[in-house]
């Protein structure tokens, strides 16, 4: 294709009046472009293009082929120009394109917002350039309008994501007060802050969008989240909302969902415990009976995971010293509210919940040293052993998983003699009533795959405890057992064995003084051969076997 020519077809559109030859011509400009294989050939005719002329093709012909194919040529030029040469050539389109009075289409707004999605991903150094020449208050007027006024999903979520990414971008530079100032100036300008602020007239789904989106911007940047809250205010009446919905059930499920993602970072947790009163609430509704409201056990497992998403992130920043809030009082006040839930009688519909949320505070070293400091453990840890032992299959699973998680030891902790020791402890927990280990075996032996897994999962995570290698090895037939290739017939069931046995020889002089120095190379020889080595099949002739 020669550029000429291609030039030559966007001249003659400039003589055309009618929408069949608009189409006519249109549909060859696309095909050439479609076959252009290098960035370079967009390069060199972009700046003979007569842009203006195109993008007032676009607001002003109705006619449906004619703007599907504008939009399908402009997002060639999109998708392979330079951030710089986009800003030039489409500044008309990125300054009002968003904006209602201009008339355009869905499809049309589409193409702008991915004109604004290309800008978003941009170096820092670009970022500079961008921020000082578009991205103003008026164009984050204009995407807040979209995100909040548009019944489309496709143009609110992608509006979303545009706003979200550049603030994103923008706080990755270094110096701080550019920061500051673009927060202050532009993002947060007082007629982008007066929408934010009008949640309370919005319908409950477009407010609850709306409280999604400030609080992703919290996670992005300690520096955004305190402008967010503590200069603009901006979350107050979500936090309202959280603690004054108590008669909206659904609508309050959905804050707790939003909620529990503000979990995630110190910054947002310390918020949470020391600047709200959503603790104190939740821990209230969480204790509430059916007399109250019988409405209540629909939000209880939403209470539930709050608080265990809450806890396990917190003692996840305290493990890595991320976290200055070396006291926190709500993991005393929570687990026996938790382990009460777990120890009614059955059929309990918190159950699946409960054990999700011990396995997931218990994953953690500080959360395994609080579990077993609690009295109720003990009797919760009976309960488990017995609900593995003879529970339906689904809840066998959950069981199973919740007892790897409290075996688990991180990489960080691996020679650990304290983690060692906690879970060595729960481990003689679960033997009170039932020797667990030989139970765990004979579930990776079964039949079906989920339970196997979930079994050996549970092995695999004692294989990081020196102790649980001794225990392992004195169990009759086990050693064979991971050795024995056709014991499992399974992709994923071989991959997690073979996870196993190469956990043990991690181990290198603990697990040859626990398995013997025979065994350990066996197991080597096992890892040299690989997940799938299928052992060779010998063939016997017998003399006259042809007769």
């Amino acid at each position: 294709m020669q550029n000429s020519d291609l030039l030559r077809l966007f001249e003659d559109l400039l003589i055309k009046s009618k929408n069949v030859e608009y189409i006519e011509l249109l549909e060859r400009i696309h095909i050439q472009l479609s076959n252009i294989s290098s960035s370079i050939q967009f390069e060199q005719v972009h700046q003979h293009i007569p842009w203006s002329n195109l993008f007032n093709l676009l607001r002003s012909n109705k006619n449906d082929e004619i703007e599907r194919l504008l939009c399908a040529i402009m997002e060639h030029f999109i998708n392979n120009l330079s951030i710089e040469q986009i800003m030039t050539d489409f500044s008309p389109l990125l300054n009002t394109g968003l904006e209602n009075q201009t008339g355009l289409s869905q499809r049309g707004k589409l193409l702008c917002l991915k004109a604004f999605e290309k800008l978003t991903h941009c170096t820092i150094t670009e970022c500079f350039f961008i921020i000082q020449n578009l991205f103003q208050y008026s164009h984050i007027n204009s995407l807040l309008h979209l995100f909040l006024d548009s019944d489309e999903q496709i143009l609110w979520l992608k509006s979303k994501e545009i706003l979200e990414q550049m603030i994103h971008t923008v706080s990755r530079i270094d110096d701080k007060q550019i920061l500051q100032n673009y927060l202050h100036e532009h993002y947060f300008h007082d007629i982008n802050r007066q929408i934010l602020l009008s949640s309370n007239k919005l319908n409950e789904i477009v407010k609850l969008r709306l409280y999604e989106y400030l609080i992703d911007l919290c996670l992005i940047d300690p520096r955004i989240y305190e402008h967010i809250t503590e200069e603009q205010h901006l979350l107050d009446q979500f936090l309202y909302d959280c603690t004054h919905s108590d008669t909206d059930i659904l609508y309050l499920m959905n804050c707790l969902e939003l909620l529990t993602v503000l979990t995630q970072k110190s910054h947002t947790l310390n918020y949470l415990q020391n600047k709200t009163n959503v603790i104190d609430h939740y821990l209230h509704l969480l204790l509430s009976t059916n007399d109250e409201n019988n409405l209540y056990d629909l939000i209880k497992p939403g209470l539930i995971k709050f608080f265990g998403c809450y806890l396990r992130n917190y003692l996840v920043l305290l493990e890595k010293n991320i976290s200055n809030n070396q006291q926190n009082q709500l993991i005393k006040r929570f687990l026996p509210i938790l382990f009460d839930i777990l120890l009614q009688s059955d059929p309990n519909p918190y159950i699946i919940i409960g054990l999700d949320t011990i396995g997931f505070i218990g994953k953690t070293l500080n959360g395994k040293e609080y579990i077993l400091s609690n009295i109720k453990f003990s009797d919760f840890i009976g309960k488990l052993v017995q609900m593995i032992h003879s529970s339906q299959s689904d809840i066998r699973i959950r069981c199973l998983i919740c007892l790897a998680d409290l075996f688990h030891i991180s990489k960080y902790n691996s020679s650990s003699s304290n983690a060692w020791t906690l879970t060595e402890q729960i481990y003689r927990l679960c033997n009170r009533g039932f020797s667990i280990l030989p139970i765990i075996i004979q579930i990776a032996k079964q039949p079906f795959i989920d339970l196997r897994l979930a079994a050996y999962r549970c092995l695999f995570e004692l294989t990081r405890s020196p102790w649980a290698l001794h225990a392992m090895n004195a169990e009759p037939g086990f050693i064979e057992f991971l050795l024995n290739r056709s014991t499992e017939k399974d992709k994923e069931g071989k991959e997690v064995k073979f996870s196993i046995i190469q956990s043990i020889c991690e181990n290198g002089e603990e697990a040859k003084l626990a398995i013997g120095n025979v065994n350990y190379l066996k197991f080597r020889r096992y890892i040299n051969e690989g997940i799938f080595y299928v052992e060779p099949e010998a063939n016997v002739a017998f003399d006259g076997s042809n007769e």
